[in-house]
């Protein structure tokens, strides 16, 4: 990494811990942004880029592109920054975590293949958590 990457990764770390505030809908996109510089210029290129549900599929789909390649650095990295949303958003940026991005990831960490078992290791506490909460709930 270079350091103006290094740069923006701790700044995008400190505003989600230090922060007294929720993190706010429209906050989402820079957060992603700041932590994904590659897919900055697709977040800006979304049909509304402020629609935190659709910030939110896009890095859902971020994921599991690379889920499906097999770059499991990148997506630890995913994990970390859906659980922080998750815990620090406000109540939309959590729906949207709860009901966007871990639906969207639950229909890999469903299946009962090699890939599928090391998604659910590096699965996140609060996230897996709320996976848990939700297959619970569904009956399945």
């Amino acid at each position: 990494m270079n350091a103006t990457l290094d740069l923006l990764k701790v700044k995008a770390d400190l505003m989600l811990k230090t922060t007294t505030h929720s993190v706010k809908e429209n906050e989402v996109v820079d957060i992603l942004g700041d932590e994904f510089p590659s897919i900055n210029n697709d977040l800006e290129r979304l049909s509304n880029p402020s629609n935190v549900y659709s910030a939110v599929q896009y890095f859902a789909d971020f994921t599991k592109l690379h889920i499906t390649i097999g770059n499991f650095k990148e997506v630890k990295h995913c994990f970390d920054i859906a659980e922080k949303l998750l815990k620090h958003g406000n109540n939309t940026v959590k729906n949207a975590i709860e009901n966007g991005y871990l639906f969207s990831i639950s229909r890999i960490i469903d299946m009962t293949n090699p890939i599928s078992k090391k998604v659910k290791e590096i699965l996140p506490e609060l996230l897996k958590k709320e996976y848990n909460r939700q297959v619970c709930s569904s009956g399945i």
